[in-house]
């Protein structure tokens, strides 16, 4: 059995820690509603990128200079993408921010052999 531990949330969604699993490479959970995806800290910094470009026209054959009305997750290997509205895309970064923030200052604490 797995033990998720929160992260960060906001009122978009949420990010959990997760131990004990036989796939180490997808250590987080996002969380959407009820849909979540798991996720590696390399997988969350270019969704991440991907949501802060958003606003940058695609010039891609279908796209023809338009906005995109999807994000694709990072992950090739899936055909997942998310329907987003321009109004909670800040959300989603701020999501995405706040739980690589809290990441990166675990992974210094720990690095630096520092007890929380």
């Amino acid at each position: 059995m797995s033990e998720m531990i929160l992260i960060y949330a906001n009122p978009y969604g949420s990010v959990y820690e997760l131990n004990k699993l036989p796939n180490p490479k997808h250590k987080y959970q996002l969380v959407i509603g009820a849909m979540g995806i798991f996720m590696s800290k390399k997988d969350l910094l270019t969704l991440l990128d991907t949501a802060k470009s958003h606003f940058t026209p695609c010039y891609c054959e279908y796209c023809q200079g338009r906005l995109p009305d999807k994000l694709y997750l990072p992950d090739v290997g899936s055909e997942l993408c998310l329907l987003i509205d321009p109004l909670v895309l800040a959300d989603l970064e701020e999501l995405l921010e706040g739980v690589l923030f809290h990441i990166e200052i675990q992974e210094t604490l720990k690095n630096n052999r520092i007890d929380t």
